[in-house]
């Protein structure tokens, strides 16, 4: 799939190229063209202005000093021009004319076929360019021309260059859109593995709830004479999956409405340190439940601008994440303290810690160290954190020592 997507962005990339080659080729051709016509039209205007006056002023005398008649041929001025009186007989010609009197006869009564006082005219194989001036009185006219070969021969050798620049441009930027295509495709290849690593682990996510839920099912099955109350055991099970799914979908959700940016943060002013007392009280319960001693530092009011209902959201994922590895007896201390650098959250317990080489790894979705995989979680909490802090403008971290427990801080930026 990859080999076929990057051929074709080469491909792509490619064409698109040589239609800019091909347009700059043709565009400077037509441009060029355009300009000798118009400087020769120009000349012609200037010559026919002179010949009527009986000035012969920047009038070409003839070929350059040096000029090599032997290995160059006969000698073709820019501009010629010939007088015809009235009854069509040539009267005088420019000096160093390159056709014979039978071919300027010959091309004068084509020119004045034509039926046009300037133009174009392919004569003996020649492209020649004309204007007719007549002369007062009816006493004749100047039909001025060029041999436009010289103009054709240095276009075709514009063009000649242009091309052999282009196919070697073309060839060096397939070098070129490989390197390019190589480098656009890492990002690629990283978003299609992430979304496989992503779709394994849902998928390894939801396998455990969904046995757990069908082997109570076909236990409770198994036995239809039981009443509901004898059966409290598989279905607080069965439950107990279901909100652990339920929480698991909710994160996904989460996660999918962020990638899309969809998942706005709704700032808004509020106190943060009553906002982390809010949050942790939810937990109070559970935590004294399990034996846990928790001590709360947050002395100082400290106002803030940003989502409360996310911030509270990320206080739970880390007391949650704290809970699941804090054993009875143990503790767990959030602080809250408005420092130099930022206002500075750390929630801190005395769990079994973690271990060096995952620290880098556990804001990453689905990761969990394989100390932590009985442990209930999902491996999306710390993800959802990180996303809900780092569009605060702040950032989170972790530190940990192995066997006597971790620190995650969150630093958010003053108001």
């Amino acid at each position: 799939m990859f080999r076929k997507l990057r051929l074709k962005l080469m491909l792509v990339n490619l064409s698109v190229i040589a239609l800019l080659f091909f347009l700059l080729i043709t565009g400077t051709y037509f441009f060029v063209q355009g300009q000798l016509v118009d400087g020769e039209k120009h000349m012609m205007h200037r010559m026919s202005r002179d010949l009527v006056m009986d000035k012969f002023i920047d009038f070409p005398p003839g070929p350059p000093p040096d000029y090599d008649q032997e290995n160059d041929g006969p000698p073709r001025p820019m501009i010629s021009f010939i007088k015809i009186d009235p009854t069509g007989t040539i009267i005088k010609t420019s000096p160093h004319i390159s056709l014979t009197k039978t071919q300027l006869s010959q091309f004068a009564l084509e020119a004045q076929k034509a039926g046009k006082t300037e133009g174009r005219l392919l004569f003996d194989k020649t492209e020649y360019h004309y204007q007719i001036t007549p002369l007062a009185d009816n006493q004749g006219v100047f039909i001025i021309f060029n041999d436009f070969q010289r103009e054709r021969n240095l276009l075709q050798t514009l063009v000649t260059g242009l091309s052999i620049t282009g196919i070697i441009c073309m060839i060096l930027s397939i070098f070129g859109s490989l390197f390019m295509v190589n480098k656009a495709m890492i990002p690629i290849q990283k978003s299609w593995q992430q979304q496989k690593d992503f779709l394994a682990d849902a998928s390894h996510e939801f396998r455990t709830p969904l046995a757990v839920i069908q082997t109570n099912l076909e236990i409770v099955r198994d036995n239809p004479e039981e009443t509901v109350q004898s059966q409290e055991h598989w279905l607080s099970n069965i439950h107990e999956e279901t909100l652990c799914m339920t929480k698991l979908v909710e994160s996904l959700l989460f996660l999918a409405r962020a990638d899309s940016h969809q998942q706005l943060v709704n700032k808004d002013h509020f106190l943060l340190d009553q906002a982390i007392i809010l949050a942790t009280e939810l937990f109070r319960p559970i935590i004294v439940n399990q034996g846990i001693a928790l001590d709360l530092q947050v002395k100082t009011t400290i106002p803030y601008c940003g989502d409360e209902a996310k911030l509270r959201q990320v206080v739970g994922i880390l007391l949650d994440n704290a809970l699941r590895h804090t054993p009875t007896g143990g503790k767990i201390t959030i602080s809250l303290e408005n420092s130099q650098q930022g206002i500075v959250l750390s929630v801190t317990d005395t769990g079994e810690g973690i271990h060096p080489e995952h620290l880098d790894k556990i804001f990453k979705r689905f990761y969990q160290s394989d100390s932590s995989r009985s442990q209930g979680g999902t491996g999306l909490g710390l993800s959802i954190a990180k996303w809900i802090v780092e569009n605060h403008n702040g950032s989170i971290s972790a530190v940990s020592t192995p066997g006597k427990g971790s620190t995650f801080n969150v630093l958010l930026p003053h108001l």
